[in-house]
């Protein structure tokens, strides 16, 4: 029970965080770093983090495992909804095909790596 509420907490400030920077401008922070494209790094974690905090909550939640493809589809989703908020809702924000393909990447990444991890916990003596 009490991991269940720690998941949920931790998966719900995450959505809070993830939402509060997809919509503000932040300003330069990073801007001195070069590497290309390295707001789409960004987005692949915001998301990968996303499924995770999400099906460890969902896992101690219910016992229906096949739940990670609903969190994995709303999260996708949830990503494409930012993008457009950013542009219906904000002036300094526009919103981005290819940062809607790096959010849904980084949450397939995520269900994927956890299912690798599962498989290979529940496999161990």
């Amino acid at each position: 029970m009490h991991n269940k509420n720690v998941y949920l907490g931790l998966a719900l400030l995450w959505t809070c965080i993830v939402t509060v920077l997809s919509l503000v401008t932040i300003g330069s922070i990073g801007s001195s770093i070069p590497i290309p494209n390295k707001d789409k790094y960004v987005h692949f974690t915001f998301y990968f983090i996303f499924v995770i905090l999400w099906s460890l909550y969902v896992r101690q939640a219910t016992s229906n495992k096949n739940i990670q493809w609903i969190i994995l589809f709303l999260a996708i989703g949830y990503g494409i909804i930012m993008e457009i908020c950013q542009g219906v809702f904000t002036t300094t924000r526009t919103p981005d095909s290819m940062d809607a393909l790096a959010n849904s990447l980084g949450a397939i990444t995520g269900l994927i790596f956890l299912k690798i991890i599962f498989n290979t916990h529940k496999t161990t003596p």
